[in-house]
């Protein structure tokens, strides 16, 4: 089917015919619509649903809030500093602890891993600063000479992105359910599916595919059979 990047769909009309979904291109028209925006942007309205979605669904949204794992990939050169390929190195400062793995399939990488507030708080400082904290961790661990086989650097930066708002979902606790609920589609049109979403593959991004492609299956078995 026909796939059209940067054309971001502003609110989805559920009391007509099938769905209408209101783009920066036009409007489209479908028998049924998936969604698969994280729970952040849902709930921050970056698409608004008219009429608004159930009380039961819009609350879910907010028992899904974004956590947030930067990861921080650094190009090593010319070094293994004695270590293996997929070793894993754990760094523990309080709240600010950082995991490492090491050269992933052999390649020249270390790969940070920081999380909770203080990716947030990483996010919010900015790649340059971020690459420099990973530098610096692996300089206090291996030497200051390990910086001359420093290349390459960046981080993600999943919580700056608008469209996103966060890396995956985490269930506040005691509201798991709100992924069931999640699960249920609105007025047999409107469908959701994500890494949210995902059962045990939740939080990936192998999860996220296979949710969507399972959600597309049910609704076309679903549109087939009317």
């Amino acid at each position: 089917m026909p796939v059209e990047l940067s054309t971001p769909v502003r609110k989805i009309l559920w009391d007509v015919p099938g769905v209408a979904c209101v783009t920066d291109r036009g409007t489209i028209r479908a028998k049924a619509a998936i969604v698969t925006a994280s729970p952040a942007v849902l709930a921050f309205e970056e698409i608004e649903f008219s009429p608004a979605l159930p009380d039961t669904h819009f609350a879910a949204l907010f028992d899904l809030p974004m956590g947030m794992l930067t990861k921080l990939p650094v190009e090593i050169r010319g070094t293994r500093l004695g270590l293996e390929p997929f070793d894993l190195l754990i760094e523990r400062l309080a709240r600010h602890d950082i995991y490492f793995l090491c050269f992933p399939f052999d390649l020249d990488l270390m790969v940070g891993f920081v999380g909770g507030d203080f990716a947030w708080e990483m996010s919010a400082a900015g790649e340059a600063a971020g690459v420099d904290f990973v530098v610096d961790r692996l300089c206090a661990i291996f030497g200051g000479d390990v910086r001359k086989h420093v290349g390459r650097a960046m981080m993600t930066n999943w919580g700056g992105e608008r469209f996103v708002r966060g890396a995956y979902a985490a269930a506040r606790p005691g509201r798991s359910q709100a992924r069931a609920t999640l699960m249920q589609p609105v007025a047999e049109k409107i469908f959701f599916a994500g890494e949210h979403l995902a059962g045990p593959l939740m939080q990936t991004c192998g999860g996220a595919r296979l949710s969507g492609e399972a959600v597309a299956r049910m609704v076309a078995a679903q549109l087939a059979a009317k």
